[in-house]
């Protein structure tokens, strides 16, 4: 494949419909999951390919049909409602079972609708991963919690989940976070919806099928020794403008980040759920796989919905910052996301203090792209 085609089949991979799941991988059976505190490793040990639900913003002309409406209350946030109108619809119907994680009582609720409107047949599961990761009993608990899971699929399958396959699907997976990592330091050749798509296609796609094709086009922007992909010959890269992160949740919103390269800055970094962080650090072939997986979880950067004693948001994001040479933050949340709410006005004070310029954006279901476009540009001029 030309650097062109293997991009364009991550592209492809990440924006497919589910619908087509088995026409693309008949060789893989899918499993839905909705955070990424649900251990990938363990659903690939079992015989699936996880497969991260999103909302309806990444499929272009989908509304929100009023199913949802009869069960969710209006000010809950959209990926949960959207995700739910998917299952009411019909458009899940494909995969065995889901696998959510407890990181809110918005999310536990979806995970209650689930069973009983999906259907009795279908795996519904939550993964109860400790809220302080800083207590004594977090590792001998999520330990536990681990295996819970470890043996509900095995039974569900009806075969159990042995260590050497566990070993086999933790290798993958560090693989796979092992590329997205040497991917971060070539995403100035990528356009940012494009950096993005290939993060989503590793959550959408089997990782027997992904990590070749990362390593194909890492190889490519790797011999293409020309400016970034966006640049013409001779344009320094300072001259795409204001260097940003976005921090947040999912980003079901691809068109931010269409704006931000129109209004003519650039995302060189990122704190997302569905982004870099979904990707950081390494499990390790050391010991017990089901203990390594743990500490894995109470190692990395937390997510919002975490308390860890030792994790300031603010002088993370400003560390992140000074690491990337960002000139300012995005805050991309989802409207009514009470935990990256709070994460935020804890943030801020930090980023104050040391002169980061940030803005807040609150993303709806169906946002209005011009009152974004004309926050983002007032931002971005005054940097």
């Amino acid at each position: 494949m030309t650097e062109k085609t293997t991009l364009q089949a991550l592209i492809d991979a990440a924006r497919a419909p589910l619908r087509f799941w088995i026409d693309r991988y008949p060789e893989r059976a899918p499993l839905g999951n909705l955070c990424s505190y649900v251990p990938e490793e363990i659903l690939h040990a079992a015989g699936f390919t996880p497969l991260r639900l999103r909302g309806h913003a990444t499929s272009p002309g989908r509304s929100l049909s009023r199913g949802a409406d009869a069960h969710l209350q209006s000010f809950t946030c959209a990926l949960c409602r959207s995700t739910l109108d998917q299952a009411l619809a019909g458009e899940v119907d494909l995969l065995p079972g889901i696998f959510f994680a407890h990181t809110c009582d918005t999310m536990q609720a979806l995970a209650d609708l689930w069973r009983i409107n999906v259907g009795p047949d279908t795996l519904v599961e939550v993964a109860m991963q400790p809220t302080n990761l800083g207590s004594p009993a977090a590792r001998p608990y999520l330990i536990a919690e681990l295996g819970r899971i470890r043996e509900r699929l095995g039974a569900f399958t009806g075969k159990p989940i042995g260590d050497a396959d566990l070993r086999a699907s933790i290798a993958l997976y560090d693989e796979a976070r092992r590329l997205v990592q040497a991917l971060q330091q070539q995403r100035e050749r990528l356009s940012a919806s494009e950096f993005f798509a290939v993060l989503d296609a590793a959550q959408v796609m089997p990782r027997e099928r992904f990590n070749p094709l990362l390593a194909a086009l890492l190889a490519e922007l790797q011999a293409a020794h020309s400016p970034p992909l966006r640049l013409a010959p001779g344009v320094p890269t300072a001259a795409l403008g204001a260097r940003l992160i976005l921090a947040g949740a999912v980003l079901d919103e691809p068109r931010l980040l269409d704006l931000i390269e129109e209004l003519g800055a650039q995302v060189v970094g990122d704190d997302l759920c569905s982004g870099s962080r979904h990707f950081s650090g390494q499990v390790g072939d050391e010991g017990d796989p089901i203990a390594a997986l743990a500490d894995y979880y109470l190692r990395r950067p937390p997510c919002p919905c975490k308390f860890y004693p030792d994790h300031d948001p603010g002088q993370y994001l400003l560390d992140q910052a000074r690491q990337v040479r960002a000139q300012g933050i995005v805050f991309a949340l989802e409207k009514f996301c009470d935990p990256h709410a709070f994460d935020y006005a804890l943030a801020r004070p930090a980023l104050e203090r040391a002169g980061l310029p940030h803005l807040l954006l609150e993303l709806e279901q169906s946002p209005s792209l011009e009152a974004m476009r004309t926050r983002l540009q007032a931002f971005i001029e005054t940097l």
